[in-house]
């Protein structure tokens, strides 16, 4: 089974700047149409299905703010005209203004401690001239990989077969009669560790079970998979 922590990078970006809309934003089930909705890109009843474009657009745009993405780069990324990139960001920074001056809060304490950290003593060093973008990043992909730690510990000690991790994610083994009870207590125990780092919060989880016969599967990459496929088919014949 592959489970992995729902919307994370910005359930933690609410979490630690205290950002109430932000919070609200997530909890409503997808972040990312309901950032589109409250700005007007989207209808209210707006879905995943029907409104699949508009939603990549802004998880590219959500994850983007978290290190302080700019118009000219959004605009490279999406396709977007320069103008409406600007409108875009402009136009979140200022529904998610407690967000934005927690992000400039990180540079200034980076700025005169010359370091920041994570609550397990997990620090980076900050000289002059670092990349502010990797500073405002920090503390979200930091505080997100103290939760993998954390659940990787406590997998081991409940008896969870782990066999890979996958950034936000982790993959475990059992035998299939127990993939309901195992699936169940992998959400418990990555939902545990996230309430230990993130001070009683638990966040989400979401499963994608992989039976025998079955292989694992991301629409994002079905592009490239069936190209790798494509081209090991070909090498086979050739060799065949």
């Amino acid at each position: 089974m592959h489970r992995d922590y729902a919307q994370q990078e910005m359930r933690i970006a609410a979490l630690l700047s205290g950002d109430a809309a932000l919070l609200e934003a997530c909890e409503s089930g997808d972040v990312y149409l309901n950032m589109a909705k409250k700005l007007g890109v989207a209808p209210p009843d707006a879905t995943v299905d029907t409104h699949a474009p508009v939603r990549a657009l802004f998880k590219t745009v959500c994850l983007g703010i978290n290190y302080g993405l700019g118009a000219r780069s959004l605009s490279l990324r999406t396709g977007l005209p320069l103008f409406q990139a600007y409108e875009i960001l402009a136009r979140l920074r200022a529904q998610y203004r407690v967000f934005e001056a927690y992000r400039k809060s990180v540079l200034d304490h980076a700025g005169l401690n010359l370091e920041v950290s994570t609550p397990f003593g997990w620090y980076m060093k900050c000289p002059p001239g670092i990349n502010q973008r990797t500073v405002t990043n920090f503390p979200m992909q930091s505080w997100a990989a103290e939760c993998l730690h954390v659940a990787m510990i406590l997998a081991e000690r409940r008896g969870i077969r782990i066999v890979a991790t996958v950034h936000d994610a982790m993959m475990a083994e059992c035998e299939l009669h127990q993939i309901d009870d195992v699936s169940a207590a992998l959400d418990r125990v990555m939902r545990d560790a996230s309430a230990v780092v993130l001070r009683g919060h638990e966040l989400p989880t979401d499963v994608q079970i992989v039976r025998p016969g079955e292989a694992f599967f991301d629409k994002n990459g079905k592009e490239m998979w069936d190209t790798v496929s494509a081209v090991l088919a070909k090498l086979e014949r050739k060799t065949a």
